[in-house]
């Protein structure tokens, strides 16, 4: 398993039970479920996966810089023919058809330098044959030469950043920055699947909610015209009742209109198909934790990648004034070659490929070798200030990167001290609103007995029942916001106090 969905699963441990049986044709699933399946099947997780995918390619690929490479080329056959005029002094121009067929093969072994230069090895031949047609004899000559090269070669920059090193540096850096978006991906994943989740689960309760009112609203709604027929109330109560009773259907049709679409958001979020119903099963009961408020913050200002990532961002800074700075110092150039060439002969009266190859193989024991070394410099006498504008720019850059990294230190501590606060209004909310629904509860049920009893109107009722839904509901928004809280703290401080555990211990 991935580091990285080890500590997203760390983070969502025990928050929901496993998943539980259901019709074949539908998904029945708990929070962890959805965690799951979204860190492997949503679209977020996949373009993070290859995110981070190409970005281990490209530090690969710098690594491959520093390795020897070796290209073969090939020419097989070149073949050419064509009437060329030629001009004689003092005689009139005269067109004869020149031809060559040419079989060619080189093969270069590159090793480049630490020192960002490079060492080549060479080795070309080619065999080659001439025709020319004379138009004025009606004659036609031709010529055979095999033609072989071996050559080691040196190119050296000089007084001028290592552009190689600074390359592979640069792949580190980006891969570094992908492996923590990857990781922070994640758990961003993970906090907007719990979001939609308990989304879904507030819905699919209202949903509940509705239809139980509706039932108290009709067994009233019976209960009023019973009354109204044994004139016990006046038809306006009883008229009041059939508008409540409307206004419960519609409530219903509202809420399972609203669990359509959460149901919507979540199958997007998880990537599931948005054909499959859905449901989502979990114990809303909270499970309050204590919470230190020191640790929240030494953990988060220790641990967030943001704080990485600025560091590697000034350093990547670092590398554009390097290397802008480097546009207009003094450069070098150090190259140097030695060279064995032979060249058959040209006069052989019989040239075969054998033959031809023997020959060239002898004068180029007996020719001296080619040799040459070339030291250059390029020195920059004015450009207009434009290089020393374009460091003024980068360094303005790499400081606006310092500044972003102390104000990121005071936002990582606004967002924890943000969450904190939410988690303690949360639990707060929920102690208050327990006791005020067992009030609304008790306090529906003695005005159905009242309102029954004729000692109260329907209107009363109405009051009591709303009161009832508003309790209900509150509760719910209260325990949602509350695990939506801790999954929040969680993220923010990336350390789980329900069980007291860091979610980066062992992660590099």
């Amino acid at each position: 398993m991935r580091p990285c969905t080890i500590l997203v699963m760390l983070l969502i441990a025990g928050v929901a039970p496993a998943r539980s049986s259901a019709p074949a044709d539908s998904v029945t699933l708990g929070l962890a479920d959805a965690i799951a399946i979204a860190l492997d099947e949503s679209f977020q997780a996949r373009t993070l996966a290859m995110d981070l995918a190409a970005a281990g390619h490209d530090v690969d690929a710098a690594r491959g810089r520093f390795r020897t490479r070796a290209d073969l080329d090939l020419v097989l056959p070149e073949l050419e023919e064509r009437v060329q005029g030629v001009t004689v002094p003092g005689e009139l121009p005269r067109y004869d058809t020149y031809g060559h067929q040419e079989f060619s093969a080189q093969l270069s072994v590159t090793q480049p330098l630490p020192t960002d230069g490079e060492v080549s090895l060479r080795a070309h031949g080619y065999h080659r044959e001439d025709t020319v047609y004379d138009s004025v004899l009606d004659a036609e000559t031709d010529q055979s030469t095999f033609f072989n090269s071996y050559e080691v070669a040196l190119s050296q920059p000089l007084l001028q950043p290592n552009g190689l090193k600074l390359g592979l540096e640069r792949a580190e850096i980006a891969h570094r920055l992908a492996r923590r978006a990857y990781a922070r991906g994640q758990l961003d994943l993970t906090y907007e699947v719990t979001a939609a989740f308990f989304a879904l689960y507030r819905a699919q309760q209202e949903l509940v909610i509705a239809r139980d009112m509706l039932a108290r609203q009709r067994h009233t709604h019976d209960l009023a015209q019973r009354k109204l027929d044994a004139g016990l109330i006046p038809e306006v109560e009883a008229l009041q009742m059939e508008v409540d009773l409307a206004e419960r259907q519609n409530a219903l049709l509202a809420a399972e209109s609203d669990l359509a679409l959460a149901q919507d958001r979540f199958r997007l979020t998880v990537g599931l198909p948005l054909s499959v119903p859905v449901t989502a099963v979990s114990d809303l009961e909270p499970e309050f934790f204590a919470v230190d408020t020191d640790l929240a913050l030494r953990h988060a200002l220790a641990h967030r990648t943001e704080l990485a990532d600025q560091d590697d961002a000034i350093r990547r800074a670092e590398i554009i004034i390097t290397e802008t700075d480097a546009r207009d110092d003094l450069r070098g150039e150090l190259t140097a070659f030695y060279n064995l060439t032979g060249v058959s002969d040209p006069l052989l009266s019989d040239p075969t490929l054998d033959l031809l190859l023997e020959s060239s193989w002898e004068d180029l024991r007996r020719r001296p070798g080619n040799r040459g070394v070339r030291f250059s410099l390029s020195i920059p006498i004015w450009d207009a200030g434009v290089n020393g504008a374009e460091v003024a720019s980068a360094r303005v850059a790499l400081d606006r990167r310092e500044l972003e990294q102390r104000n990121l230190q005071r936002r990582i501590v606004r967002e924890v001290k943000a969450a904190l606060a939410s988690l303690e209004g949360a639990t707060r909310r929920i102690e208050v609103l327990q006791r005020s629904l067992t009030v609304a509860e008790r306090s529906f049920d003695i005005s159905e007995q009242r309102f029954e009893a004729g000692d109260i109107t329907s209107q009363d009722l109405a009051g009591d029942r709303e009161r009832l839904v508003q309790a209900r509901r509150s509760l719910l928004e209260a325990i949602v916001s509350y695990r939506l809280a801790a999954a929040d703290l969680r993220r923010q401080t990336l350390y789980d106090f329900a069980v007291g555990r860091s979610l980066v211990e062992g992660q590099s």
